[in-house]
């Protein structure tokens, strides 16, 4: 019995990371459709020692949100500098977000 639950357990992980892991085109083609943003790359540098979170931008960071592992919103700024620190997060966060400086 615990074997048969096992095997179903693997045949489900081993399918269901490739399903997951794939973006239907119709998803793909709709992204980002009526917006358009010029490709410009921005060197940023992120360090993250204990709960301590520094990022560092070559342009204004107008915009920053840390997220958790769960998706959470732990931290949301507008600071408009280059650098950003921020102390008190737990060691889990996972996704930092930046939106910078439109110089156009």
């Amino acid at each position: 019995m615990v074997r048969r639950l096992l095997s179903a357990f693997a045949f489900l992980f081993l399918f269901g990371v490739g399903y997951v892991c794939a973006t239907p085109p119709s998803v793909a083609d709709s992204v980002g459709n009526g917006v358009s943003y010029d490709d410009k790359k921005v060197d940023v540098t992120i360090n993250s020692v204990g709960g301590q979170l520094v990022v560092i931008a070559a342009e204004k960071i107008t915009h920053i949100e840390v997220y958790s592992a769960i998706g959470g919103l732990l931290y949301s700024a507008k600071p408009n500098y280059s650098e950003v620190r921020i102390d008190n997060l737990p060691k889990t966060f996972l996704v930092v977000r930046l939106r910078f400086a439109n110089k156009t």
